[in-house]
């Protein structure tokens, strides 16, 4: 990496500077954002100046000099000094071939007690001190500092959020100093967007800028059963039926195992499904609504004959150059020892590409399917791959999942079926194509609080609508305490759905081969011999049918208002000190204040109480906020706060 050094600074209209530097310029245009942008080559016209010194909103103001690289951001505070919050004092490149550059690295120091955003993040929500590598990555449980959906956007307690336009993954690191790395391949090296604003004004800035939220459908906010293990008329039969026979009220059944394996089109055979128009028929008549389980694969198959159908479409993608090529001309296999080693992507950026993959998965919608689980994306790894689009594999590979996902939702809209997608993968826009969900985790206390953190932090990123596997996903059966744990705290987000891994998955070796792993309360009353489970997991049920049409509106609102579902205190308690530190607690919506029990043997929990005047949600407590409480929390019950309005207001509690 070379640093090459400043040359001058010239005005190039009333509102854009330009430092000029060897080899490359950078582009300061001040109004109600700042946008930062390098960019290689000859700089534009203007005239040269020492120094400038520009006012920006909230009280901001930047200072660019000729003789001193990058900018100095100060805010006036409340005692009008101006104190520093952002510099940026060094642009470090990476030389390639024929004069190109092939990386560069913005540095400089933040000045902020918090930093939250980057995506979705399992290890931290405040990412003071930490980082995001900027990568979309395939990574099956734990998955610490990596993630499924980052963002290159950040935003901090000073009124200040910026947003990397980028379709190039971005590196963000908070630690030692603060400083942007990305890898290049045009002209223009690196471009800021910078918004001043409380934190939920910058949220909203960034979602508008990124694009306009997706409402999903009314049915997405009741009760969700999934399993990977439902593969026949036999196994769905079996979840109807508990579902009358405990009284269990539930919305949507996602089937994962339904298909072929192979095409991912077609439904497997008689000895699984005798009539799939017709399982999906009785699905729809007890009440449901179906998601089919998705992969964007032409799958290279490794376990057994893949199939004349299989064999056809291979060729034919081939042969019409309907998925992915590298550059050499041969067709892109995802690699070894990746999921779905060997497959082809489709190419979803070519429109011959989309009629031939979605015409043959239209007869899904006509029998009545409304969603798909849009799993995977991950797989793009070559950054020699061409796109149909001109897009290369670096600048794709972030970008691949969103593709993938959008086309499902064009599909359905297209048909006249409002439905919509479940998906772990996505990048910079996933508001516009919801839902998420938290991927694959174990069923153990860390990986519940890390879906806790992933669900806040997603939110803190513009993904509005999230949820997480009840109980966790893989792995030995989660106890008792940590499947009604995580039953309340599901209740209480904005998807409520318990999922589990395939009944051999490669977390769950100690039982035969077969061995019934659902995570659904009955089979888990069983298997753990504990009835409670049933008891107190359909009690919470119900509870979420009488939430629904809380949870519609405030749906409605977020999507007007560009504000997540599950919401960080920080968005509507920005003064709020102890507020913004917080990070297990939400807000649902606007009115529920949400502390899940997230730590084993738990049975009494210290809560922050922002400004206001609070109802406990079961006990009908009434507590003034600004203040820390504790407050007992029994096996079968969850800490909720309901926000009481002004006249609606008893006698508050004092502390203790």
């Amino acid at each position: 990496m070379i640093s090459p050094p400043l040359l001058g600074l010239i005005q190039v209209s009333e509102d854009t500077w330009c430092q000029v530097y060897s080899q490359f310029y950078v582009l300061y245009k001040a109004g109600t954002t700042l946008e930062i942008s390098a960019v290689q080559g000859e700089p534009p016209q203007g005239k040269q100046v020492p120094e400038v010194s520009v006012e920006l909103p909230e009280g901001y103001e930047m200072t660019l000099t000729g003789n001193k690289k990058g900018c100095l951001l100060k805010r006036l505070s409340f005692h009008n000094n101006a104190l520093p919050v952002l510099t940026i004092n060094d642009f470090s490149l990476g030389a390639g071939e024929n004069g190109h550059f092939t990386m560069i690295r913005q540095q400089g120091q933040l000045y902020a007690r918090h930093i939250w955003g980057t995506g979705e993040r399992y290890h931290a929500v405040d990412l003071r001190s930490s980082f995001s590598n900027g990568i979309v990555t395939e990574k099956f449980t734990q998955q610490g500092e990596q993630t499924y959906l980052p963002i290159p956007f950040f935003m901090t307690e000073q009124c200040l959020g910026c947003f990397v336009d980028s379709t190039i993954p971005v590196g963000m690191d908070f630690r030692d100093c603060f400083s942007l790395e990305k890898r290049v391949n045009e002209k223009t090296l690196l471009h800021e967007i910078w918004f001043f604003g409380s934190p939920q004004d910058l949220l909203k800035q960034f979602i508008l800028r990124t694009g306009k939220p997706v409402l999903p459908p009314d049915w997405a906010f009741g009760v969700w059963i999934s399993a990977n293990g439902w593969n026949s008329d036999a196994e769905v039969d079996a979840q109807l039926k508990a579902l009358k026979q405990y009284d269990y009220p539930a919305d949507v059944m996602v089937l994962e195992a339904w298909s072929d394996e192979r095409t991912f089109y077609r439904w497997n055979g008689a000895e699984h499904w005798v009539n799939p128009a017709e399982a999906v028929r009785r699905i729809r008549e007890a009440g449901l609504h179906l998601i089919l389980w998705q992969i964007p694969v032409i799958k290279q198959e490794h376990d057994g004959a893949p199939g004349a159908q299989l064999l056809e479409d291979e060729r034919e993608a081939v042969e019409k150059k309907l998925c992915i090529f590298l550059k050499s001309g041969v067709p892109y296999r995802i690699p070894e020892g990746v999921w779905f080693s060997g497959s082809l992507l489709p190419d979803f950026t070519n429109p011959e590409t989309l009629a031939w993959w979605f015409e043959k998965r239209k007869y899904l919608l006509d029998m009545g399917v409304e969603g798909f689980k849009t799993d995977g994306g991950e797989f793009l790894l070559d950054d020699t791959a061409v796109l149909h689009d001109g897009s290369s594999g670096m600048e794709a590979h972030n970008q691949y999942p969103g593709q993938y996902i959008a086309a499902y939702h064009r599909f359905m809209e297209e048909n006249g079926v409002r439905g919509l997608t479940f998906s772990r993968a996505d990048s910079t826009g996933a508001q516009t194509r919801p839902i998420h969900w938290a991927g694959d985790q174990l069923s153990t206390w860390n990986e519940l609080r890390s879906q806790l953190q992933a669900g806040i932090s997603s939110g803190l990123s513009g993904v509005l609508f999230w949820g997480f596997d009840i109980g966790g996903f893989a792995g030995e059966l989660p106890s008792v305490e940590l499947y009604l744990r995580a039953t309340e705290f599901g209740c209480f987000s904005p998807v409520m759905q318990w999922h589990a891994e395939p009944r051999s998955g490669q977390f769950y070796a100690t039982h035969e081969d077969g061995f019934n792993n659902d995570r659904s309360p009955w089979n888990l009353a069983d298997k753990l011999h504990e009835p409670r489970i049933l008891e107190i997991s359909v009690k919470y049920a119900k509870l979420r049918k009488a939430l629904q049409p809380y949870l519609i509106q405030e749906a409605a609102w977020c999507t007007e208002h560009g504000r997540p579902m599950m919401a960080h205190l920080c968005l509507d308690f920005p003064e709020d000190e102890n507020a913004c530190a917080c990070a297990d607690q939400y807000m649902l919506g606007r009115d529920l204040l949400v502390c899940p029990i997230v730590e084993e043997g738990v049975t009494v929990r210290r809560v922050w109480l922002p400004q206001g005047i609070w109802k406990h949600y079961f006990t009908g407590e009434t507590c003034v906020g600004g203040q820390y409480r504790e407050f007992k929390c029994p096996l079968d019950q969850i800490i909720v706060l309901e926000r009481v309005k002004e006249n609606e207001a008893g006698d508050p509690c004092l502390a203790n």
